[in-house]
């Protein structure tokens, strides 16, 4: 028998002040349909049929919008647990996993993650090897390919340019001081250069010069955490795939137009 994993998910987003949230009438970013549910009930119903799934802590505001929304995932009530936003992504993270307790390993993600597949959540914890926290990562040139002229944030290491999925392995408590050392950088997260500069000048020199290698990053990186933290290359170009403007929606709705339509 498997081992379930609990699940984190992040849906305290910016409230009705983002402008998707405004052009859709909701009261947060992922309450906005897309091909006609919301953002959250999208990541939710992915979730709702993993066979590995435990619990899912769900980061989001005490409100009838939301509870509506996971509801509508089919995910089971007894599987929920909700915390309250806090200040900050990081700090939303922080809550989320004293209220998940010690019990690792546990996944997080964000409910923006529309095409979520659980088979990139298994594609994480197959491959995981000793790390202490594993970050899910695409190949820049894959997503590109897939969809050129799409913009993401890219981060060029030597050997390989890649772009973020929002998926992260804790494999051990260990891991859960990494999030209160990214409070520090979290509002530069789209600008790679500046946090590349928490791993420090020499390497931050190597990188902008292109003599960076990941794993030379992920090195440096583990040893300025006091963590073990290492990547994961995931093979679909999707799960680089967020929502975090109108042109993301607009590209994201059209893939579940093409699933649809293979159906």
């Amino acid at each position: 028998m498997r081992v379930t994993i609990d699940v984190i998910v992040l849906a305290g987003d910016r409230g009705p002040g983002d402008p998707l949230a405004q052009s859709a009438g909701v009261a947060g970013k992922t309450l906005v349909p897309v091909a006609g549910r919301a953002m959250l009930t999208h990541a939710l119903s992915a979730l709702a049929g993993w066979e590995r799934l435990g619990n899912v802590i769900l980061v989001a505001p005490a409100l009838p919008a939301y509870e509506d929304a996971a509801l509508a995932s089919g995910l089971a009530t007894s599987r929920l647990i909700q915390v309250s936003p806090a200040a900050s992504p990081s700090a939303s993270v922080a809550q989320a996993l004293a209220r998940a307790g010690p019990s690792r390993p546990l996944l997080l993600t964000t409910a923006d993650h529309v095409l979520l597949k659980t088979g990139w959540l298994d594609e994480m914890l197959d491959r995981a090897g000793d790390a202490d926290l594993l970050v899910g990562l695409v190949d820049y040139d894959r997503v590109m390919e897939r969809f050129p002229g799409s913009r993401r944030t890219r981060y060029r290491f030597s050997d390989l340019s890649v772009c973020g999925t929002n998926l992260f392995l804790f494999q051990s408590g260990r891991a859960d001081t990494v999030v209160e050392q990214w409070q520090a950088i979290e509002q530069q997260r789209k600008r790679p250069w500046r946090v590349v500069s928490m791993l420090g000048w020499a390497n931050l020199a190597r990188y902008l010069a292109g003599r960076l290698s990941l794993m030379q990053g992920f090195t440096a990186l583990s040893k300025v955490l006091g963590v073990n933290v290492s990547a994961r290359v995931l093979d679909d170009p999707l799960a680089a795939v967020d929502v975090d403007s109108a042109s993301d929606l607009a590209l994201v709705e059209s893939v579940l137009a093409g699933r649809a339509g293979r159906c």
